[in-house]
């Protein structure tokens, strides 16, 4: 047993970096530095999420309105359509009341016509 750490003793000991008060303080500054720029990339980032968050509930609000909106058109397209379809129903009665009456009124024209051409 013995024999075993004193073999693998001296191959596994190594020094440790050495590292000096200045080499860590620039160390340190430096990821300040990366941290602070992260850190506003993030904010930025962060800014324009909130803005495009915004948008998209503005305009989910605009096409749930623009839907309402579109739904009412409907309804109103709906009873303008049938409206016009009264209106067309109506105008055909008159039209079926109106030849006989108009072929009537021409005969007696005529008649009325041949009349007058008859007393001259």
């Amino acid at each position: 047993f013995p024999d075993l750490v004193s073999c693998a003793a001296p191959h596994s000991l190594s020094a440790p970096p050495v590292m000096t008060y200045a080499q860590l303080e620039s160390l340190i500054n430096k990821w300040s530095l990366e941290l602070e720029d992260q850190e506003k990339h993030f904010l930025h980032q962060a800014t324009q999420v909130n803005a495009w968050d915004r948008m998209l509930i503005e305009n989910g609000e605009k096409i749930t309105s623009l839907h309402r909106e579109v739904e009412k058109v409907k309804v109103d397209q709906k009873r303008l359509d049938q409206e016009l379809d009264f209106i067309l129903s109506q105008q055909k009665e008159l039209e079926d009341l109106l030849t006989p009456l108009e072929e009537s009124v021409k005969e007696q024209s005529g008649t009325i016509y041949l009349q007058h051409a008859d007393e001259e």
